[in-house]
């Protein structure tokens, strides 16, 4: 198949849905012998030591995340749910960009301010809040109920970790609108939303760390079978990662 030069999205979108997890399961699990690769340029001439990094509370909540795969389902106030979703996602300022008028600038770097990313969830245990699969809807920071329950049969189906995080309050579905992006970028463009989703689901993990809270970041999922208990139809929208969050066992 010939894809026209001027048809920014096909190659990206073949890649997507060709792209399921990996049929080899062991993949999935955890390796007890690896080893971590890393560099050191040997022949790059005089190594400089560096001090010791200053105090730094950014530092602190970065060593404070880790991936948490055990959780103690117990209630969690709103208020820290709405504390996560405002610094993973939400709006911090409004401003003029030319060409393009008036922006909502939010918590992380966005290809072109084109912000593709929604934010979906299901909560459980969050008091005042019907438990369920919601909607951020960052505009106005609340929240949209679209389909109500504490757990689902489809995320046994669709989720690999889904053993690990049965007790987490919150499990957090990011979906891409492909052309929000590519409709600009083209090609390229597959690649700033999967860069801007990493920076989201980063700010997911420090406000959890913050809050105390832990955290397990997943791309190990049947994306056809999460789409579609989510909604989307995996081509024009779909979901390109999902991150838990809860209260750890200690």
């Amino acid at each position: 198949m010939i894809i026209p030069f001027e048809d920014g999205e096909t190659l990206s979108r073949l890649f997507h849905l060709n792209s399921e997890p990996w049929a080899n399961i062991e993949a999935y699990r955890e390796a007890q012998d690896y080893e971590v690769e890393y560099r050191e340029m040997n022949g790059a001439g005089t190594s400089v030591p560096l001090p010791a990094p200053a105090g730094s509370r950014l530092l602190e909540l970065l060593s404070a995340r880790d991936s948490c795969r055990e959780y103690d389902l117990r209630s969690m106030s709103l208020e820290t749910l709405s504390t996560i979703l405002k610094c993973a996602y939400g709006i911090t300022r409004t401003s003029q960009m030319p060409k393009v008028g008036g922006g909502y600038f939010r918590t992380v770097p966005s290809a072109g301010g084109l912000f593709p990313l929604e934010v979906f969830f299901l909560a459980r245990e969050v008091e005042g809040l019907t438990e369920g699969i919601h909607h951020y809807n960052l505009l106005d920071h609340s929240l949209e109920l679209l389909r109500e329950g504490r757990w689902f049969a489809e995320l046994d189906q669709a989720m690999i970790s889904a053993p690990f995080i049965l007790n987490a309050n919150l499990i957090f579905f990011l979906s891409a609108v492909f052309k929000r992006t590519q409709k600009k970028y083209g090609p390229r463009g597959y690649r700033y939303i999967l860069l801007e989703a990493g920076h989201l689901a980063q700010n997911l993990c420090l406000a959890a760390a913050e809050q105390e809270l832990g955290s397990l970041c997943m791309g190990g999922y049947r994306d056809s079978r999460l789409n579609r208990f989510l909604g989307f139809d995996g081509i024009h929208e779909a979901v390109v990662y999902s991150v838990a969050v809860g209260y750890g066992v200690r």
